[in-house]
């Protein structure tokens, strides 16, 4: 009986908590997850990157779907793939306008813009995070790339 349960609860969905959310995952989904973001963490946005669009193909619909995005567009950015990372970005604020990390990207899409030399675009893109999320962090440091800007 206990050789069952633990296969089991191998593949049983759990709870997980990502970005403040609680979700429910598959074991093999929060492994994959988690191994991603450690080559994120260790600098290695190449391998990142392929192991989020990997994540991305193999678990569509996943609670992570989200937070993969965003990890996915600074991996993109920290690859120097502006572009890419600005499709990302886009993704995660389009699904998800009010996802805690929403302000976030949009200070990192208008990054990016900035990195294509399209001021006007960052410019409007740093304003609306401005007006959009008062009261985050990123619109603080929006507020000084805009006079940056100027």
């Amino acid at each position: 009986v206990q050789g069952v349960e633990e296969r089991i609860r191998q593949i049983e969905p759990q709870k997980a908590v990502v970005d403040g959310k609680e979700i429910l995952v598959r074991p093999e989904e929060r492994r994959d997850y988690e191994a991603a973001l450690d080559i994120f963490r260790k600098g290695d946005f190449n391998n990142a990157a392929a192991a989020f669009d990997s994540f991305q193909r193999r678990y569509p619909g996943s609670g992570y779907s989200e937070s993969v995005l965003y990890w996915l567009g600074n991996a993109h950015y920290g690859r120097r793939d502006y572009k890419e990372a600005l499709v990302a970005f886009r993704q995660l604020v389009t699904a998800a306008p009010n996802h805690p990390r929403a302000p976030e990207a949009w200070l990192s899409i208008a990054m990016c813009q900035i990195e294509l030399k399209d001021r006007p675009g960052a410019r409007r893109t740093l304003e609306d995070l401005i007006k959009n999320h008062p009261q985050s962090e990123a619109a603080r440091e929006a507020r000084e790339r805009l006079n940056a800007l100027k």
